[in-house]
């Protein structure tokens, strides 16, 4: 019986490295989520990574339409209405017609227990997100499962206006420069976003100095993005500051990924100087 398991794993794990190369420039990905404020972050999320996303809002379905088209990765809610998210897993592995018998498996959970997420491990899945989530830590565990998403072809001037940024820092040279630091301090700024969101007053002291950065860098969407979530915070309404949260982490990615995407505007051409001119301005 051990030996019979050992080479149903292994051949599992042959299944996945040979999936692993194969996959489409877009990733096709199946979320099974049944908050509809965290669905609709993770959706957003995973397209932003240029990810193709289905989801569905069960355990259950989740397992039949896993079961009906092959999918990439599943990304499933720990605790599911019907059927749990380890449950739906379980079934797919055991079923060889499943078409997405052996699709990597990534599962979210509010619950901080390290026992929990030792048994949806020990249940397949391959990385276990604690919630809540943010974009950042999405991307790595999909990298580190080795599904290389493609990014999204964002236009950076719809995350970054230069003409704005230039006008407010005064030459190119310094907005560049500024971009740089602005940069590197949305970096910390995801990396300390989970800690953040488990107090209000420093979450609300963090986005107040931001709004200033933005305006300083051009980053107009990234500023309106902060005013909204600043509001929510302090309204007492949960779906509205849930949504909020989403639409912030969305519109941090884009600016994040904007900003490693250097303006051809913001290199002057021969005779033009640093200045604003050199944008029209």
């Amino acid at each position: 019986m051990g030996d019979s398991k050992s080479a149903a794993g292994a051949q599992r794990t042959e299944l996945n490295q040979a999936e692993r190369s194969s996959f489409a420039v877009r990733p096709r990905i199946l979320l099974a989520e049944d908050d509809p404020v965290s669905s609709a972050f993770l959706v957003e999320a995973l397209r932003g990574m240029g990810c193709e996303v289905e989801a569905v809002a069960n355990g259950e379905l989740a397992r039949e339409v896993a079961n009906e088209r092959r999918f990439d990765a599943l990304v499933f809610d720990h605790h599911l209405p019907g059927m749990d998210g380890d449950q739906a897993l379980a079934m797919l592995r055991a079923d060889a017609r499943a078409a997405s018998q052996n699709a990597i498996a990534i599962a979210t959970t509010a619950e901080p227990d390290p026992a929990v997420h030792v048994r949806l491990r020990l249940s397949g899945f391959a990385q276990v997100l604690l919630k809540p989530l943010d974009s950042g830590r999405l991307r790595e565990a999909f990298h580190e499962l080795g599904v290389e998403c493609q990014r999204a072809s964002l236009d950076p001037a719809v995350a970054l206006d230069d003409a704005a940024g230039l006008r407010a820092s005064g030459s190119i040279h310094a907005l560049t420069a500024l971009r740089g630091l602005f940069a590197r301090e949305l970096g910390t700024l995801a990396d300390e976003w989970r800690d953040l969101t488990m107090d209000s007053s420093a979450l609300a002291e963090r986005l107040h100095r931001l709004r200033a950065a933005c305006g300083f860098c051009g980053a107009l969407a990234l500023q309106s993005a902060a005013m909204k979530l600043s509001d929510a915070l302090g309204d007492g309404n949960p779906a509205r500051n849930e949504q909020a949260r989403a639409d912030f982490q969305r519109v941090l990615l884009e600016t994040r990924e904007a900003l490693e995407c250097p303006s051809p505007q913001l290199s002057p051409r021969e005779g033009e100087g640093d200045s604003r001119e050199a944008l029209g301005g």
